[in-house]
């Protein structure tokens, strides 16, 4: 069998992210298929309790995608059309989208440049009164700093719901992300630190919103045939809930791992001045879902979109995660946006650039993504 990492792209030796699997993945969706009960089982529901004892929850609602948890949750929480979401201008594009879908608008706020997380001090000015809830994001696995945005919420009667899609076992002064607002959500894509294929979670410790959530998730249905309230189709199959309980006995393992890589990288970039590393509070804070660096264009004679290219000529993929939202099409229906409100974003989004990292990721190929990088900060540094 060739190695995935040659297969996944043309001229690409070290992808960005692959899933840890061995053999038991394999033989729990087989033996789902083999059972052919593959909705309204066993395993989902059990990963669903499995998961809320490891982050602290006292309710999961497993679904089929990270976006449908935030649709699920968003209308668990009451939005709906004319209502305003606060989300941060640089994340995936479903944080935003996912309020669109209910009528409601995202509203967004510029970034801090430690974490990459939302600004909590530039929630306020963004409030009006059509704001109803905060959805911060915790970037990369990186907490964003709740305290004094539980502060805002609570000044302005306001709810929040965590888009911890990349942050799972990530802690926020010993509290595990998901769990600090009302809500939170998870995703279970590939380059997550574990993943179902696709897949998401909600999590809460309020019993109405779980009983909602399990309600909207399923088309509202009460009963057989029997509809109260506007729903979806967003249930997890069973195959995902049964890998999703390999890879939750993995997923301890697989952020210490992760953890091990980004210090590997840290030191390795100590002595380029011309790259800036992660960030830390505590390791305990960023599980590493993303390793992020930035790159201080204005020393280089080249752009962060042609360090992407000629590291891509070397065999290793990297990437921008995320552009700005404010600059994207789908969002001109909502109005005009000023570049000038989103100063941080903006530099992010011109230096920003994510190198592999995943489990298997060895010690040889971080070396050599390491010192393949400084290599093309040297050769282009402005004399």
């Amino acid at each position: 069998m060739n190695d995935p990492k040659e297969n996944l792209m043309t001229g690409i030796k070290i992808p960005l992210a692959l899933p840890w699997f061995d053999e038991k993945e394999s033989e729990a969706a087989a033996a789902i298929v083999k059972s052919k009960w593959l909705i309204f089982g066993k395993q989902a529901e059990t990963f669903e309790n499995e998961f809320a004892e490891l982050v602290g929850a006292q309710y999961a609602i497993a679904v089929n995608s990270g976006s449908s948890a935030l649709l699920v949750s968003l209308a668990a929480m009451g939005i709906e059309a004319g209502d305003e979401v606060i989300v941060p201008d640089m994340t995936f594009i479903s944080t935003a989208t996912a309020a669109m879908f209910l009528g409601a608008r995202p509203i967004f706020t510029d970034l801090e440049l430690n974490t990459y997380c939302m600004n909590p001090e530039d929630i306020e000015k963004r409030i009006t009164p059509k704001t109803k809830l905060i959805m911060p994001v915790h970037y990369a696995g990186q907490t964003a700093d709740m305290d004094p945005i539980l502060t805002v919420a609570k000044k302005h009667n306001l709810r929040v719901l965590e888009d911890a899609a990349e942050a799972h076992l990530s802690e926020y002064k010993g509290k595990k992300c998901g769990t600090i607002g009302e809500m939170g959500i998870f995703s279970f894509t590939p380059s997550k630190p574990m993943t179902t294929g696709e897949g998401g979670m909600v999590v809460t410790n309020d019993k109405t919103l779980a009983d909602k959530s399990r309600l909207i998730r399923n088309y509202g249905d009460t009963a057989r045939f029997q509809w109260d309230l506007l729903g979806f189709n967003f249930r997890m199959p069973e195959v995902m809930g049964a890998i999703g309980r390999i890879q939750l006995r993995k997923l301890t393992k697989a952020i210490e791992l992760r953890r091990k890589i980004a210090q590997r990288y840290t030191a390795g970039f100590k002595d380029e001045e011309a790259i800036t590393t992660p960030s830390i509070r505590n390791y305990a804070d960023h599980n590493f879902q993303l390793y992020t660096v930035r790159l201080k264009i204005d020393t280089l004679n080249i752009s962060r979109d042609e360090v992407i290219a000629q590291l891509a000529e070397q065999g290793i993929s990297t990437r921008l995660y995320y552009p700005s939202l404010h600059t994207q099409k789908v969002f001109a229906r909502l109005g005009n946006y000023r570049d000038s409100d989103y100063p941080r974003t903006l530099e992010y989004t011109k230096t920003a650039l994510s190198l592999p990292i995943f489990p298997d990721l060895t010690e040889g190929e971080i070396d050599y993504v390491t010192k393949t990088l400084i290599n093309i900060i040297k050769r282009n540094k402005r004399r």
